[in-house]
């Protein structure tokens, strides 16, 4: 019984395993390292003198096809671009392909270095080391409303970890739309507080700003510290004094727009700086970011990180924690992508207001915002119609979103200005009109506004029916669509770096270098040049990086595939061949034995077969070995560097009866009789495994 227990747990985890892991699919574009891009038609299984193999075929120029065992599955990856017609197939054979990769190389070599001498900076300065006083912050902890998720403990314990180290935390905080981001950045900033320090929070918006302001005031109204906001609603007045109590140490906490990166604002002690929605800050404000807050500590809060910020985090250049948990009775905000349709805009309004709700319409034109105001109220009369946007009057915009929220309307008609921040309960139907024109990131942040209570939310995004869309919007759209699950902010970020490149790591521009190579390629060239870097601290970093694409090639002339009667789905297959085809480590490779046992039983010979092969190569890999060749009565082992071990010292520790073992150059050939092949990969593994231990 406990043994069907487990295999039932296993398969429910199966069912997010092409979710979690990209395969291939039929003509999708795909890059192989050595050749360059082509297209994916499919898996084939070829039997040669009794030997079955398993091959992934790909389509090249010309109808050129290129035939990849399923063991060399790591140096394939997926090719993905925002406009795929533009692409074109590489021609097998041709020099071009090669030339670019290599500048290409050198160019990501740069790249590494200037980050990790970026990190190196960071690290080598003397920051702040906090101290957390316990039961101080066990009393704050406790007044918090709600009981914090696994996630949300997870996560404030890393943030706590970095503050009290002696080198400035730069942290990402990933969470999605009302996962409980603020509440750890209050916790931080009490810390901050309890060791005498200021907190600047930055903000995108002067809605989010008085937002927060609110927020903290009210989890921090038992302490005595000082609280204010500063962005343009602030008067000249009350600037200068905020300007002359921030130098003088009276404000504790400083709430505000871009206006606190000003050179005129000096802080007496800041300690920490909070970054809220980072994706909304350009590389100009960033800049100014890094200048200015030197030695201090800084937590950057974001439900969509931009795909430079996420990359920088997968690379470890960027500390990264993630809040996946979603709060208890939220439920997954219906989604809805069609043309615009007046009709179904009257019946979604009347729907929300006949259950007391209220209703976001995103239209992000000011110039024409009056018409579209006229409009609506000729379409749906019964409703109370309300304008918001950024270029209004501050304390116009202030009331007007006071009488939202105290729902002396029904309608708020507004910018994108409510994207981040605004937390109204009541308002569970948002209507985006031109969706097309808005990023990825945006889309997911203004659906996130609605869904904050008990009762099911709708998002509506309607499109022009007049202009066709272009393929990035059809693929945004799309994504947004498919991802409503609750948590979903970090995934649809993974997937907007697909759209719109990772960009220059260090400018402004996107790159074309990922254009040319694709995303994958691009990140796992660049997570190798920085690792040969970190480990070789020296300039034969670039030949370091070389070796890391090395592979070691093995013909020992066996089956050793993943039977189609075994495990009958393709995909499924080619899950599994590309993961294990990625094997680094032995723990990787009983993992997913085992994985693979628990679902689909017994393995037949030939899985053992393949599984036994990845051992060998993963020791070989260690040794410095390039290729084993097995014949008739010999194996031939060729390595990277001549004289890489005394083989003849070692074949007297670890072979009882040694037989005519010759070292020509940097080839090995040891003369033995084997029963079968199987034997001589159990004495292989054996050697192996023997020349680790005595080397």
């Amino acid at each position: 019984m406990k043994r069907n227990i487990v295999l039932r747990q296993e398969k429910n985890n199966f069912s997010n395993l092409i979710v979690k892991n990209k395969i291939f699919k039929k003509n999708q574009l795909v890059v192989h390292i050595k050749y360059g891009i082509g297209k994916y038609i499919g898996l084939c299984t070829l039997n040669t003198n009794g030997i079955i193999t398993e091959y992934c075929i790909l389509m090249y120029a010309k109808q050129a096809k290129l035939y990849v065992p399923i063991t060399s599955l790591n140096l394939i990856s997926s090719y993905s671009s925002a406009i795929l017609s533009e692409i074109s197939l590489n021609t097998l054979g041709s020099k071009k392909w090669s030339s670019e990769c290599n500048k290409i190389k050198k160019k990501i070599y740069d790249v590494a270095v200037q980050l990790i001498d970026n990190r190196s900076h960071r690290i080598l300065r003397q920051g702040f080391s906090f101290k957390k006083n316990t039961l101080k912050y066990k009393n704050f902890c406790n007044q918090c409303s709600y009981i914090m998720t696994e996630d949300q403990k997870k996560s404030i314990q890393e943030i706590i970890t970095d503050m009290m180290k002696p080198i400035p935390m730069d942290r990402l905080l990933c969470g999605d739309v009302g996962f409980g981001k603020t509440e750890i950045a209050m916790q931080a900033t009490f810390i901050a507080l309890d060791n005498k320090k200021q907190v600047a929070i930055l903000v995108p918006t002067t809605l989010l700003a008085q937002q927060h302001y609110k927020t903290f005031k009210n989890r921090f109204y038992k302490y005595k510290f000082n609280i204010n906001t500063y962005s343009r609603f602030t008067s000249k007045k009350e600037a200068l004094l905020i300007k002359n109590n921030i130098k003088n140490g009276q404000i504790n906490v400083l709430i505000g727009t871009h206006k606190i990166l000003s050179k005129n604002l000096i802080w007496k002690n800041l300690g920490l700086l909070i970054i809220d929605e980072e994706h909304r800050f350009g590389v100009h404000h960033k800049e100014l970011i890094k200048r200015l807050y030197i030695n201090i500590d800084v937590l950057t809060l974001t439900a969509t990180p931009i795909p430079r910020t996420l990359h920088m985090s997968s690379l470890g250049i960027r500390d990264l924690s993630i809040i996946s948990t979603p709060p208890k009775n939220r439920s997954t905000i219906k989604t809805f992508v069609q043309n615009f349709s007046a009709t179904v805009i009257r019946k979604v309004v009347l729907k929300e207001i006949s259950r007391g709700g209220q209703i976001y319409y995103i239209y992000n034109k000011i110039q024409n915002i009056e018409e579209k105001k006229n409009y609506l109220s000729n379409l749906i009369p019964e409703v109370r119609i309300q304008i918001s946007h950024g270029k209004m009057n501050r304390k116009d915009l202030y009331n007007i979103m006071c009488k939202f929220l105290n729902k002396s309307f029904d309608v708020l008609l507004c910018t994108t200005i409510i994207d981040t921040g605004i937390h109204i309960s009541n308002v569970n139907t948002i209507i985006i009109e031109n969706a097309d024109k808005f990023g990825l990131s945006q889309l997911h942040q203004l659906r996130g506004r609605i869904g904050r209570s008990e009762k099911q939310a709708y998002a509506f995004f309607f499109t022009s029916n007049h202009v066709k869309i272009n393929e990035k919007a059809e693929k945004r759209l799309n994504l947004i669509k498919s991802f409503t699950n609750l948590g979903s902010g970090f995934i649809l970020s993974t997937h907007d770096s697909e759209i719109r490149g990772v960009g220059e790591l260090l400018g402004k521009n996107q790159s074309g270098h990922i254009k040319t190579i694709g995303i994958e390629l691009y990140k796992k060239l660049l997570k190798n040049a920085i690792n040969a870097i970190i480990k070789s601290n020296d300039t034969k970093a670039l030949s370091e990086i070389e070796s890391n694409n090395k592979r070691v090639d093995i013909q020992l002339h066996i089956s050793a595939i993943l039977p189609e009667n075994y495990i009958q789905n393709v995909n499924t297959r080619l899950i599994f061949y590309k993961k294990i085809s990625c094997i680094k480590s032995y723990k990787e490779l009983k993992n997913i034995k085992y994985e693979i046992y628990n679902l689909f039983g017994k393995l037949p010979e030939h899985a053992e077969n393949l599984f036994l092969l990845t051992k060998i190569r993963i020791l070989a890999y260690k040794i410095g070995i390039k290729k084993i060749k097995f014949y008739l009565t010999k194996i031939c082992m060729i390595f990277y560097k001549k004289n890489i071990l005394n083989i003849n010292w070692l074949c007297n520790k670890i072979v009882s009866k040694p037989q005519d073992w010759k070292l020509l150059k940097d080839k090995l050939y040891y003369h033995q009789s084997f029963i079968n092949h199987q034997d001589s990969l159990f004495w292989l593994k054996k050697f192996l495994h023997n020349i680790i231990k005595h080397s």
